[in-house]
């Protein structure tokens, strides 16, 4: 109701509510993500499948993921985006809804495996939305607040919403993410890019072409690399804590209280923006997060454990979101944040089983030894990306420049339509 209230058609398309919104629809897409331990628990309990059944069924939904982000790259600059994401959300939300009623475990898989793909469309093509906002590093730094924000919400909650519900809770919690982004798209105004933005280069566009794919092959390589250490490290930092001789239910409300760092990590990039440059911030947090990897080998103190885990959780939304707004920087079309949010699925999903792979007779050091090595590339792969960001772009030859009118007009038809329909 009161939504209703709310005249958003005289926010201008830099107001921090549009920004909320944005992220909020774009976050929808694979909310899941945010609560998975909530999601496995339901399913290998009341739900009745077992552990290993469990795991599959959301290893598929994520595979269904990466091919729907892999199908968005070639829609963002072919569909309207808005259309386009009122009926992805649909049918995810319809999805979602209905795995309430699906009992068999094939069906199940099949089932979580098409929201999989419903949800990485409509990330993919959120993604490339929020590219194009006049400031992406507040965009994606809105939104991963938001996921850190919603998913401690949703853990905290669930228990109690099962008792008051069924085991089927948080598929009832999905669907009302996704139904309620559908709310927030219908409440978005016309949207329109200031003259600035809308002339803002893009690096592929300016740089030579050779120069500007290498550097986004570097940034998208650093994105996968961080991302594969980062969900390395949080798939096992539970049982690095239990084998630490750490009680479960100590370790339980270490996670919980650190995983608030999240919140002031997804903050910083909303804070500076670009005012202060992105490299030295991305160079700290990369150290930060090489030394968060090392301290939890000695996770038996207590102290060195918490730390390790607040530094991480501290620095891991804000190294991607300044990531993903060099992406955004980069190729101003959206196009590359659409891969950029692909890459990132995959190393979401490849890094448990890389964590799996280099675990030894129940110790974590030759893993989180890895891990730390991946920070490190990771560090080295961004440099030259961001670089290129902070120096000033060559001016356009007058045959380049863009034709502007003197006001602010909302971008046209096709990927890039920002316009809600009458």
């Amino acid at each position: 109701m009161m939504l209703q209230h709310l005249d958003l058609t005289k926010h201008p398309a830099n107001h921090p509510l549009i920004y909320f919104l944005l992220a909020f629809i774009a976050m929808a897409g694979l909310s899941y993500i945010n609560f998975l331990p909530g999601v496995v628990n339901a399913l290998a309990g009341g739900i009745g499948f077992t552990e290993v059944e469990a795991g599959q069924i959301v290893a598929l939904n994520g595979y269904g993921a990466l091919l729907g982000s892999a199908i968005a790259i070639f829609l963002v600059r072919r569909l309207q985006w808005q259309p386009a994401m009122l009926a992805f959300l649909a049918l995810l939300t319809l999805i979602d809804f209905s795995t309430l009623w699906i009992q068999s475990y094939s069906v199940m898989l099949g089932w979580r495996f098409f929201a999989g793909v419903a949800g990485g469309l409509s990330i993919g093509m959120a993604f490339s939305v929020l590219a194009r906002l006049d400031n992406p590093d507040r965009a994606f730094g809105t939104l991963l607040l938001l996921q850190f924000s919603i998913g401690s919400l949703v853990i905290y909650l669930l228990p109690a919403l099962e008792r008051l519900s069924n085991a089927y809770a948080v598929f009832y919690v999905m669907a009302a993410i996704a139904a309620s982004s559908l709310v927030f798209m219908l409440c978005l105004p016309a949207l329109a890019l200031n003259r600035a933005a809308a002339a803002r280069p893009a690096a592929l566009a300016t740089e030579p072409g050779s120069r500007a794919y290498r550097n986004a092959l570097l940034l998208l390589l650093a994105i996968m690399l961080y991302q594969i250490a980062a969900s390395a490290i949080w798939a096992y930092v539970g049982l690095i804590g239990l084998a630490a001789n750490i009680a479960s239910d100590s370790v339980n409300t270490y996670i919980a209280l650190t995983g608030l760092t999240g919140l002031a990590g997804a903050m910083l990039p909303v804070v500076t923006g670009r005012r202060f440059g992105r490299l030295h911030f991305l160079l700290v947090l990369s150290a930060l997060s090489v030394a968060a990897a090392l301290l939890l080998n000695y996770s038996q103190h207590s102290l060195l454990y918490v730390v390790a885990m607040a530094l991480l959780f501290f620095c891991w939304p804000a190294v991607l979101s300044y990531l993903l707004a060099v992406s955004a920087q980069t190729d101003s079309s959206g196009r590359l944040s659409a891969i950029a949010a692909l890459v990132s699925s995959v190393g979401l999903a490849t890094g448990p089983l890389f964590a799996a792979g280099l675990l030894d007779n129940g110790s974590f050091a030759l893993m989180l030894y890895a891990c730390a090595l991946l920070f490190l590339c990771s560090c080295l792969l961004l440099v030259k990306p961001v670089l290129a960001q902070e120096k000033p772009q060559p001016a356009l030859h007058p045959s380049q420049q863009p034709s502007q009118p003197s006001s602010p007009q909302p971008l046209q038809a096709g990927a890039n339509d920002l316009r809600c329909p009458k």
